[in-house]
């Protein structure tokens, strides 16, 4: 794949689009020790600047972010890849917590909000780094008639945002 050539493209509104179309990325943290990804489920929120997560307040995550906020956000889906860095706190206000519950939420804590020890991740996005590549069924058929052709395939749009 060629460099992206197109330097920033500064277009948060983008990089927000393609992250509410993936619910899931790999969260990562880092402590004193090496980094630690997990799979989570997230909540972005265009109009608050923020990536919403729920965890239970004594997991790794919480406590890794509360002990170091830098954290990585990737996201994989549909042929898009972004990947986001930004500060993260922990949250244990009882009414954003009840805010943010859904039926996913419901389904890992099934006694509910009130009766759970859930907090939230608040995630502060300052920089996006995205491929908005085509579904991979059309990104095959585009690298194969690359590779007949001899000519460079379109696979998208590279570029980068400032959040």
């Amino acid at each position: 794949m060629p460099a992206d050539t197109k330097g920033m493209l500064n277009d948060p509104a983008k990089v927000w689009a393609m992250i509410q179309g993936i619910d899931i990325c790999m969260f990562v943290t880092r402590t004193s020790g090496p980094a630690r990804g997990r799979p989570m489920s997230t909540i972005p929120m265009p109009s608050e600047d923020a990536i919403y997560l729920l965890t239970e307040a004594r997991s790794a995550a919480a406590q890794d972010v509360a002990a170091n906020g830098e954290v990585l956000l990737s996201y994989q889906g549909g042929g898009d890849h972004v990947c986001v860095t930004g500060t993260a706190t922990v949250d244990g206000d009882a009414a954003l917590v009840k805010r943010l519950w859904s039926t996913g939420a419901q389904v890992f804590w099934p006694k509910g909000p009130e009766a759970s020890d859930v907090v939230v991740i608040r995630v502060r996005p300052a920089r996006a780094d995205y491929w908005d590549g085509p579904n991979p069924v059309i990104g095959a058929a585009q690298f194969l008639f690359g590779l007949v052709t001899g000519r460079e395939p379109d696979m998208g749009e590279r570029g980068a945002a400032q959040m």
